[in-house]
C-alpha cells in the first residue's frame, strides 16, 4: 500500500496554549510543502490514551485512502516504548506503542512496522519531544509517497487495548466512561 494522500491528521493532548501543536505543524511544512493538515483535537485530556484511542476510531474512517494520522499521546516518551508507522483499511497511522493506535491496528489486515530508519526522523531530537523529532517527519514522509516498509521492520507484538463495552449486570447497565463530549 503507497501513502501520498498528502493529508495528516493530528490527534494530541497538547492543547492550544504552547507552541508544540505549532512547531509539529512546522515540521510537516518543512518537509512536504503542499502537506494539508486536519487538526482532529488537541483536547484530549492529558495522557489519556483511551480518549485518544476512542477518537480516533471515530474519525479515520472518514477520510480518504492514503491519509496519515499523527497520533500523540504519550506518557511515556523517553522511555523504552517504540515508535510505530501502521497501516489498515487504506491509511496510516503514526504515534507511539502504547495502544493509542488500537482502532486501527487492532483490525484484521492491519500491519506496524517499528520506525528505526533515523534518516527519517530529525537529526536532532529531544528526549521529550517525539511528536515534532520523530512522528512528525515520519508523517510528512508518508503522506509524500514513502513507502511504510522503509521505516522500519514489520512487528506483531505492538500494544492494542480493547476498549471498555457496557454490559447488563443483575438489571443495570455497567460501563466505563471514556470520553464526555461538548454536547
Amino acid at each position: 500500500m503507497q501513502a501520498g494522500s498528502g493529508i495528516v491528521t493530528l490527534i494530541t493532548d497538547f492543547g492550544w496554549r504552547d507552541a508544540y501543536v505549532g512547531a509539529m505543524k512546522g515540521v510537516l511544512c518543512s518537509i512536504m510543502k503542499e502537506v494539508r493538515i486536519v487538526d482532529i483535537t488537541h483536547e484530549v485530556t492529558p495522557q489519556g490514551i483511551q480518549e485518544a484511542a476512542y477518537i480516533l476510531g471515530a474519525a479515520y474512517p472518514w477520510f480518504p485512502p492514503g491519509t496519515v494520522h499523527l497520533v500523540v499521546v504519550d506518557p511515556g516518551v523517553g522511555t523504552r516504548r517504540r515508535p510505530l508507522a501502521g497501516a489498515a483499511d487504506g491509511q496510516f497511522f503514526v504515534g507511539p506503542d502504547n495502544s493509542v493506535l488500537s482502532a486501527p491496528l487492532g483490525r484484521p489486515g492491519a500491519t506496524a512496522h517499528l520506525i528505526e530508519e533515523i534518516d527519517f526522523a530529525l537529526p536532532e531530537r529531544s528526549d521529550t519531544f517525539h511528536g515534532r523529532d520523530v512522528f512528525a517527519p515520519v508523517a510528512a514522509h508518508l503522506a509524500s509517497g514513502v513507502p511504510i516498509e522503509r521505516f522500519g521492520p514489520r512487528v506483531a507484538d505492538f500494544e492494542v487495548c480493547l476498549l471498555p463495552t457496557a454490559r447488563l449486570e443483575a438489571g443495570r447497565l455497567i460501563g466505563q466512561v471514556v470520553r464526555i463530549d461538548r454536547f
